[in-house]
């Protein structure tokens, strides 16, 4: 039988939008839902929290468990969050996102802890996971700032 592993890693971003901005598209059930992707979605923002996500592909089922452990607004996120694959959990995981005023844009920095049960992707799953997670939210405040404009 395989030991878990621990790993982490550091993703950073930075978004043209304002701060508030970026904030409302991780607060803001309906528009997490936009770029987080998933067939189901639910969401409680909130110390004490949970959201929850699944989504099929080739490879089965992939459900997201989440809870929101610290929130300071427009600041900072911890969140600690299990992924499960065809109902066994592999990765369960602390994250923090935090939100920052850059050159008239936003720097996040998301940064993750995580505990990987074998068999898994592991650290470079969930790296690239969270990278086209990131890039949708990109894609979500180009097109949600065009909405806002209009």
């Amino acid at each position: 039988m395989t030991s878990p592993t621990h790993d982490s890693f550091t993703i950073e971003r930075i978004y043209p939008n304002c701060r508030e901005h970026v904030w409302s598209a991780w607060s803001t059930a309906a528009k997490k839902a936009k770029w987080f992707g998933g067939e189901t979605h639910s969401m409680d923002f909130r110390v004490g929290g949970r959201e929850s996500a699944a989504f099929n592909d080739k490879m089965g089922e992939h459900v997201n468990e989440t809870r929101y452990f610290e929130i300071v607004e427009n600041e900072r996120i911890v969140m600690a969050y299990s992924m499960a694959m065809n109902g066994r959990v592999h990765t369960v995981s602390l994250a923090t996102v935090q939100f920052a005023d850059r050159d008239g844009g936003t720097r996040l920095i998301f940064t993750e802890q995580m505990c990987v049960i074998p068999p898994s992707d592991g650290v470079e799953g969930r790296r690239h996971g969270w990278g086209e997670l990131l890039g949708g939210l990109e894609s979500f405040l180009v097109s949600d700032r065009r909405e806002t404009s209009a």
